[in-house]
């Protein structure tokens, strides 16, 4: 701590200060995909609070019977979830969640730097730079799940040293697979697009190496406790993909969505600081070029991989060859810019090493000075950058005529609710009423909903899908009283006539629905196109339960996940914080005495 102090303090009155304009003017954002990852926390939160656990969602989405969070980073849910109960309402919330992302995020970035021997000055404004950058502000501006994945990046500068250098030991290959886990509890997509990265250290460090086979073991040995710690995470999706038909994500056209951090007149909707990154993008390339023959061996193979992701990731690829040849990834995938935010950390890393090993070599004190002081520049003008578009941001949210779907940037038809406006959501921030937030709009995202029959991924079949899901889902639970019961979601209505009736709710394929008393079977049920089912009700009052019941392997997967995830935080509690040390240290000395 003392040797850190000043970035410490520097890195933690950065994020203050782009933080500022939410806590100053008292306005909270809620963002693009604020509805739902705060409905996934609000869940979380609800179940620990009622000690009412189930595979699915039981008081958000529409209370339709979907699951979501136990297939979307279930672990990091639940510890937002209790931090949500403890601070007792969304602003704080908002405030703290923010000041902890932002502040690891640039600590972790000024940490990976000192790793690559750079300058602590250096590495703070390099972890400067990082947290006001655009691969991780989609988080203050959209509440955007992958700025989190991305924020951890930096942590693996010290496996993909080892792995670069063939330092394949037991202890430095269960720490890669850590932080693979690690990873793996924010966004399953986010490691899907970074391990590519890791493939040339890795043919590097293994051709380097003299114990092939010892290394190997060791490599495989952390690939299985990366999979142990991420099995809560991959086995209940397997589960639900396995033996339902879900409705998949938008498909994009991959040529429009390509990054444009070589475009540098380029601005994107949030933040301006991207030119920043813009600048640096040029510089790294620029003395790649320059000062090849004065650059070390690993600081090459890092800016090469870097150049390269940040290439794939623009439209000088030929995205439009590969959307044809292989359509799949307009859905998977969707943005090609996303190959980008990988890429930032790395490069905000690879050109500071280009230009300091540079000075190095040639003895240029003028340069290395330069370096820093271009270094501390750029990072003030980020954080400047970044800031004002947070209080323009505050700004918008807080005039009398911005809608409320203008807010949360999307198209009307895609929300449902009663505010005209988003500064009139402002007073649930504020409320110990955690639930007023959650239902003061539907915002329509029907993620893993079960189908009957494959739905087109394009955009304008889309539209037509999020609005019959709003019309069957949304607007129509105003006809059913809900009430969250021991593991399940009961509906009760009124019928004045005996007949066939769609009602709000999703039937997987280990759903349980029972209807006035009688099963009913999820095999023979009958959907709408967009996901909702036919039952048959009878004259007055009717009663509908939904529950799942998850198997034996999904169960157990998440046990030996959680006991997992429990060993690792009490190794780390004992070796890594300085009580651990000293309990053990205190037991040493105590052995060492009985001995004598």
């Amino acid at each position: 701590m003392r040797k850190n102090r000043v970035a410490i303090t520097v890195i933690g009155l950065a994020t203050l200060l782009m933080i500022s304009p939410l806590f100053l003017n008292h306005q909270a954002l809620y963002g693009v995909d604020g509805p739902f990852q705060y409905s996934r926390i609000y869940e979380a939160a609800m179940q620990l609070k009622n000690h009412n656990f189930s595979f699915m969602n039981l008081y958000t989405f529409q209370q339709a019977g979907r699951i979501v969070n136990s297939l979307y980073s279930p672990l990091v849910a639940v510890l937002c979830g209790i931090l949500l109960l403890l601070v007792g309402n969304w602003f704080r919330f908002q405030i703290i969640s923010l000041f902890i992302v932002y502040f690891l995020c640039g600590y972790f970035m000024y940490k990976a730097a000192l790793k690559l021997r750079l300058s602590r000055k250096l590495a703070i404004a390099l972890g400067v730079i990082f947290l006001s950058s655009n691969a991780v502000y989609g988080f203050l501006f959209g509440i955007m799940w992958r700025s989190l994945a991305v924020a951890l990046l930096p942590i693996f500068i010290g496996p993909i040293l080892d792995l670069y250098h063939g330092d394949w030991t037991l202890a430095k290959m269960m720490k890669l697979g850590l932080f693979v886990g690690i990873m793996g509890q924010f966004q399953i997509l986010t490691i899907g697009v970074f391990l590519p990265f890791l493939v040339p250290f890795f043919i590097h460090g293994l051709w380097q190496s003299r114990e092939k086979l010892l290394s190997s073991l060791n490599f495989l040995a952390g690939v299985l406790l990366a999979l142990v710690l991420s099995l809560n995470a991959l086995i209940p999706m397997l589960e639900v993909y396995h033996g339902n038909l879900l409705i998949a994500p938008v498909g994009m056209d991959l040529m429009d969505h390509a990054s444009r951090i070589l475009q540098p007149l380029y601005t994107s909707v949030y933040s301006s600081s991207d030119i920043i990154s813009t600048i640096i993008a040029y510089a790294l390339i620029t003395g790649l070029l320059l000062f090849w023959s004065h650059l070390l061996p690993f600081t090459k193979m890092l800016a090469g991989v870097t150049v390269t992701y940040l290439i794939l990731s623009t439209s000088l690829f030929p995205w439009d060859l590969v959307q044809q040849s292989m359509p799949f990834l307009q859905s998977f995938l969707q943005m090609p810019g996303r190959i980008t935010l990988i890429a930032t950390p790395f490069m905000l890393l690879s050109a500071a090493l280009i230009y300091d090993e540079a000075a190095q070599h040639t003895n240029n004190l003028s340069l290395q000075q330069g370096l820093r002081s271009a270094g501390v520049l750029l990072s003030v003008l980020s954080l400047s950058l970044c800031t004002q578009n947070v209080a323009r941001s505050v700004h918008t949210n807080m005039k009398p005529d911005t809608s409320f779907a203008q807010g949360i940037q999307t198209y009307p038809q895609n929300v449902h609710t009663k505010l005209q406006t988003i500064a009139k959501l402002q007073p649930a921030f504020h409320t110990r009423n955690l639930g007023q937030l959650i239902k003061a709009a539907d915002r329509t995202v029907p993620d893993y909903v079960p189908v009957s029959k494959k739905i087109s991924t394009d955009p304008e079949t889309y539209k037509v899908v999020y609005r019959e899901y709003r019309q069957n889902f949304s607007e129509q639970q105003h006809n059913f009283r809900y009430r969250a019961v021991r593991g399940g979601i009961q509906l009760t209505w009124h019928a004045k006539t005996a007949r066939s009736r769609a009602v709000p709710v999703v039937a997987y394929q280990r759903s349980i629905l029972t209807l006035n008393g009688q099963p009913l079977s999820t095999t023979r049920l009958t959907r709408h196109w967009v996901g909702n089912i036919n039952v048959h009700q009878h004259r007055g009052r009717n009663v509908l339960t939904i529950r799942y019941s998850s198997s034996i392997l999904t169960k157990i997967s998440k046990i030996i996940g959680y006991t997992a995830w429990l060993i690792v935080f009490l190794l780390i509690l004992l070796f890594k914080t300085p009580l651990g040390r000293w309990v053990n240290s205190l037991i040493q000395a105590r052995q060492l005495a009985a001995s004598k």
